[in-house]
């Protein structure tokens, strides 16, 4: 009797549903894979020697005995392969490794001015290259270099689109990949925190993300996914502008969010952030204050500015809004109360329950989703 195939499709598909179950347990017997997903054992057998073999999940001992023999566990490698996150701010580059559940497992600040010129993008592939060999991985098991900037990029990731804040309007992943022999792809910083936050949370329909560290920026999220736009631009509210007499912005218009929202607005040139926030809340606990009362009118005007320009986005798209960025770690309810009260004044509608919270993944975010869509092409096919 001629034995039967199986088609390749349905093979691979098995294949894939055992591995994508390691990462829902901590140790799973083959018995215990076969009741889960309803498959035969001879042929759960085989996909789990093929992912054994392949250095994808590994031998942990034996499951406790319920009786009969035991039977042996086995476990997620969760290290097999690993993408590097890579952001680039304008004194200073931080890069992350992590691991196929998307955890940091490790991280590393170093001053790097970013220039415009191969004498930096020299510096910046060394300190990678370094980095790399630090951690001890295989050539092969480094999926991607994934690099936030604070720029927009092109779709594809190769190129900046448009950038003033830092130097790097000329910047390209051609110039890096000789150096670099990984997939390499160039996205817009706050994106990479949004798609940080959508990791984490696992499912965001829509969402407004505004990331206030010390500059401002946006991102849509549409359908659980981050949205692009046309040409990229999508989400950019920080050029909104409040004010026609206001400050200059870097894009060269005046009063955009940008200049009235930003730390870099809210903060005196002597400030730290968080100094400025253990004063804030010493006035706030304080029934009557002329010690340090400038502190709060700062605040509130603040708040005045950025309930305006997130009224604007609101009315326009109606979707809950996500505060990330470095000023998250700081913010509390009381913050998010006196932040929708006011927007709900300045509404033309009647803006009813809570709309606005706080970002769940508080730090490095950008470097953390800079790796995650090579963590996400490998797992699923799709960043």
């Amino acid at each position: 009797m001629s034995k039967i195939s199986v088609p390749l499709n349905i093979k691979k598909e098995n294949y894939h549903k055992i591995y994508h179950l390691f990462f829902e347990h901590d140790k799973l017997s083959k018995p215990e894979v076969a009741q889960l997903l309803n498959l035969s054992l001879p042929t759960v057998v085989n996909n789990i020697s093929e992912l054994e073999a392949e250095g994808k999940i590994r031998n942990q001992g034996f499951n406790k005995s319920q009786g009969g023999r035991p039977a042996t566990a086995y476990q997620l490698i969760d290290d097999a392969f690993i993408a590097l996150g890579v952001e680039i701010q304008r004194k200073k580059i931080k890069l992350v490794a992590l691991n196929l559940k998307g955890k940091v497992i490790s991280l590393k600040e170093t001053p790097l001015a970013c220039r415009n010129d191969e004498a930096y993008l020299g510096k910046l592939c060394r300190f990678i290259t370094q980095f790399m060999a630090e951690l001890g991985y295989q050539s092969a098991q480094i999926l991607g270099i994934g690099i936030s900037i604070q720029a927009i990029t092109s779709k594809d990731g190769s190129a900046v689109l448009y950038g003033k804040i830092t130097p790097c309007e000329q910047f390209h992943t051609d110039k890096l990949q000789p150096h670099l022999p990984y997939p390499i792809k160039l996205y817009h910083d706050v994106k990479c925190a949004a798609k940080a936050e959508l990791w984490e949370v696992k499912h965001i329909d829509n969402a407004i993300y505004v990331s206030i560290s010390e500059h401002l920026g946006g991102a849509m999220i549409l359908n659980n996914q981050i949205d692009l736009g046309k040409n990229g631009y999508s989400g950019a509210l920080e050029h909104l502008q409040l004010s026609r007499d206001g400050k200059a912005c870097y894009c060269g218009q005046i009063g955009c969010m940008e200049t009235h929202c930003s730390l870099e607005a809210l903060l005196q040139s002597k400030d730290e952030i968080a100094d400025f926030f253990t004063r804030l809340r010493i006035q706030e606990n304080m029934i009557k204050s002329a010690v340090d009362n400038e502190i709060v009118v700062r605040w509130q005007a603040f708040l005045d500015k950025l309930a305006q320009g997130l009224n604007y986005v609101y009315l326009l798209l109606e979707r809950d809004i996500i505060l990330g960025g470095e000023i998250s770690a700081y913010l509390n309810s009381n913050d998010l109360i006196l932040l929708q009260n006011k927007i709900k004044t300045l509404s033309s509608f009647p803006l009813e329950g809570d709309f606005i919270r706080i970002a769940t993944v508080q730090k490095n975010a950008s470097a953390i989703g800079a790796a995650l869509p090579f963590v996400s092409r490998y797992l699923y096919g799709e960043e």
